[in-house]
């Protein structure tokens, strides 16, 4: 990422720098993938110029392995935590957590000088609503990066009614949030179309993939510690690494295995992760009598990626009916960054269309447990085509983090550019010199309109205003306070 992260800025250097005020639950330092994304973006933004700083919490999603990554601290990110309500594993009292995340977010965003834009993550996803409100209160802009998109997300998998008060009420309060940003990333097409059923705006989405975390390449033979830890030498070895939440789908490819492997005594399955459905995954392992061939493992740190990724032949992303667009797994970047060939389960989606757009994999609906396991017997038997899809598979994370960085840094000037800022003010005092008329202030106040171009030049101005805040607009006005 150092090779590639761009050089301060001289003229951004000259200027104010633009404050954003980042909110995320897990940041530096973290050995957990998802919270890379967030530590790379930031140091982006600080380094093309921007005053950063993050609220987050202090508890770890993964632990650091080896050597951490880049404090950004160093590059002048301000982080403040919000303290630990209960030490121990993450996943106990989960929604307890999030409530006192919660609870101490919004004093932390009021109580402040405001920035001059607000980004929210959607983890944890009541966030995104405290932030919105914040945001308007304080009338400054803000970005959503949905990673995941709720309610729609708990609506899908039973856990909320959409007819019940609870879900109108988060629907409505979801869709206010991300109707008032003024920017929403998307992770993909499929996504967008959701983003714009909730209301959101073509003109504000912005298709932003996810991109590869953790240590960059594989370590495959005699070099890799988990072959021979795991008893993996001259064995066909399926990969899961990652969340098994409430969107993936493990019946069919379960049922898969257990049918590819009476022809393919050699294969394998590796998780690694955990989840709210790692108890039902294993008890559907056990049912289905495959459990000699599977191995759970804990998530590693991504110092480790190349480890886990060098053991595969297959790695294995899943979706359940309903997810498409509301969840993008950003284990495939991963995979596809590193050459793994992909075996996608589940319906029309974002990931489907990347797996296809590379060529890199292979692609099953939910249910097709026989059209799986026929491609399971088939790729083993075939290492060849296995090494054409993993090349195929292998897109340059360079490429996908150049992508990143001129997207980002383009609509992220534009949402915070000063005029931004000025449009909204409720009420401005305009104090002018006596040589100026005022004509062009006056008939901007009319019209609402607080850009530079119309509000900061007038007719007949002579004489030069020491507060204001353009010094090549003409001195005409000047604003005072609420900035």
């Amino acid at each position: 990422m150092s090779q590639d992260a761009p050089k301060p800025n001289p003229k951004a250097l000259a200027l104010p720098k633009r404050r954003i005020l980042f909110v995320e639950q897990f940041y530096f330092p973290d050995g957990w993938g998802g919270a890379e994304l967030p530590l790379h973006l930031t140091l982006h933004l600080a380094r093309a110029g921007f005053d950063v700083e993050v609220i987050c919490g202090t508890d770890q999603y993964a632990p650091v392995d080896g050597e951490p990554p880049i404090d950004p601290r160093s590059q002048g990110i301000r982080i403040r935590r919000i303290p630990s309500l209960l030490r121990g594993d993450i996943h106990r009292a989960k929604l307890a957590r999030q409530i006192w995340f919660y609870m101490a977010l919004g004093p932390l965003m009021l109580l402040r000088r405001p920035p001059d834009v607000f980004v929210a993550q959607t983890n944890p996803p009541l966030a995104v609503i405290f932030v919105a409100a914040v945001a308007s209160i304080w009338r400054r802009p803000l970005v959503i990066i949905a990673m995941d998109i709720y309610p729609e997300v708990l609506i899908a998998h039973g856990g909320l009614s959409r007819r019940s008060m609870l879900g109108k009420l988060l629907e409505g309060a979801f869709k206010w949030a991300y109707r008032r940003a003024q920017r929403v990333v998307s992770l993909g097409p499929v996504m967008s179309v959701r983003l714009r059923a909730k209301g959101v705006n073509k003109e504000r989405i912005v298709e932003i993939p996810n991109w590869a975390t953790g240590a960059a390449g594989v370590m495959s033979g005699s070099n890799n510690r988990l072959r021979a830890e795991w008893d993996l030498e001259d064995k066909f070895v399926l990969l899961y690494s990652g969340n098994l939440g409430l969107a993936h789908e493990f019946n069919t490819f379960l049922q898969a295995v257990e049918q590819a492997t009476r022809a393919v005594p050699s294969l394998r399955v590796i998780f690694v992760g955990g989840g709210s459905r790692l108890a039902e995954v294993r008890l559907r392992v056990r049912e289905l009598g495959i459990d000699p061939i599977v191995r759970f493992s804990d998530l590693l740190p991504s110092q480790r990626l190349p480890e886990s990724f060098g053991i595969a032949h297959l790695a294995i992303v899943t979706l359940q009916p309903g997810f498409a667009g509301l969840v993008v797994p950003s284990k495939l970047q991963g995979y596809m960054a590193r050459g793994v060939p992909i075996l996608y389960i589940g319906p029309d989606s974002d990931i489907e269309r990347f797996v296809a757009r590379s060529m890199g994999g292979v692609c099953h609906r939910c249910g097709d447990i026989r059209g799986v396991a026929a491609s399971l017997i088939e790729l083993a038997a075939n290492p060849d085509r296995l090494v054409t899809l993993g090349a195929k598979a292998n897109f340059p994370r360079r490429v996908v983090w150049r992508d990143m960085r001129l997207r980002f840094g383009r609509f992220s000037k534009k949402v915070a550019r000063p005029r931004d800022r000025h449009r909204g003010l409720r009420r401005l005092r305009i104090s002018r010199p006596s040589s100026c008329s005022g004509i062009a202030c006056r008939g901007a106040l009319r019209r609402r309109d607080y850009s530079s171009s119309a509000l900061f030049k007038g007719v007949g101005c002579k004489t030069s205003c020491s507060r204001n805040l353009h010094t090549s607009c003409c001195a005409c006005a000047c604003i005072e306070g609420g900035l």
